[in-house]
């Protein structure tokens, strides 16, 4: 995951993905909180049309409807660092 800036250690996982830019798509955020639909977290994990590669996690298997939401809500209420 560092190719593409991402520290997916315990400690680096939310510094390198809320209010961090996305590499692949100009213009949105990795995790904008407050804001899931502008969150390219988001379309790759729902597989959007947009993505660069592939759906997350990378060959499945993917996050049901309900575990999505989850994050989406996370995210909703301001994507806090608890």
């Amino acid at each position: 995951m560092r190719a593409v800036g991402l520290d997916m250690s315990a400690a680096g996982t939310y510094d390198s993905l809320v209010g961090v830019a996305a590499r692949e798509k100009p213009g949105l955020l990795r995790v904008a909180p407050g804001d899931p639909e502008n969150c390219y977290l988001i379309h790759k994990l729902e597989g959007r049309d947009d993505i660069v590669g592939g759906r997350m996690p990378l060959r499945g298997p993917y996050l049901s409807a309900g575990q999505i939401a989850i994050i989406r809500r996370w995210i909703e209420l301001g994507a806090r660092r608890d």
